[in-house]
């Protein structure tokens, strides 16, 4: 699970920010409305098809075998995942088993169906439900999207970008974010002193 805020309103994540990015990429494609990005082939490990991955999920029981993965407009069956430091791992999946059949895989992203990802107990978010939701002060203000979610360890916080391009960053605090509609595609924060 990825960060908790202090405060029992809790939140997690699919996804770093619902769409990750790393450093020397773009972020990854709009996985639509049915997919979440779990994760990214990073290189080859060894010569039997292994694939070294970057995961994005906090799920611990995202990658086990009988799992469906798509990969490069590919759907893959988990076969073997063994977990290495650093949010990294190492995936076999049934069909790839040289490394000649992994070489076209070398950056894609990693999708899974969303009704695969685990429900969550009210109160607790995953980033990609909040990527995308209308934030308005409780005193009528429009302040802008949710544009990406930072884990910082002890809460996420909200970069909400504004319609001309400012940024603001609210942490998740059941002090600050004091409702999230997700049918309605809003949340309602108050604005304590030092956020601005």
């Amino acid at each position: 699970m990825s960060s908790r805020n202090r405060s029992r309103r809790q939140y997690r994540r699919a996804a770093n920010s619902g769409r990750p990015e790393t450093k020397d990429s773009a972020p990854a494609p709009d996985p639509g409305e049915d997919q979440v990005v779990v994760g990214r082939v990073t290189r080859n490990h060894g010569l039997d098809g292994t694939l070294r991955i970057r995961s994005y999920s906090d799920n611990p029981r995202r990658f086990q075998p009988g799992d469906v993965l798509t990969i490069a407009d590919a759907e893959f069956t988990v076969t073997a995942f063994k977990t290495l430091p650093d949010e990294y791992g190492l995936l076999n999946v049934e069909g790839l088993t040289s490394v000649l059949l992994t070489r076209h895989l070398m950056g894609q992203w990693i999708y899974a169906a969303v009704e695969k990802t685990p429900d969550l107990v009210p109160g607790e978010y995953y980033h990609y439900q909040l990527l995308g939701l209308s934030v308005t002060t409780d005193q009528g203000e429009h302040l802008g999207e949710i544009s990406e979610v930072l884990a910082t360890g002890s809460n996420d916080v909200y970069v909400v970008k504004s319609n001309n391009g400012d940024e603001l960053l609210l942490p998740a605090l059941q002090q600050v974010v004091k409702d999230i509609d997700l049918a309605a595609g809003e949340m309602l924060v108050h604005l304590i002193p030092g956020l601005r």
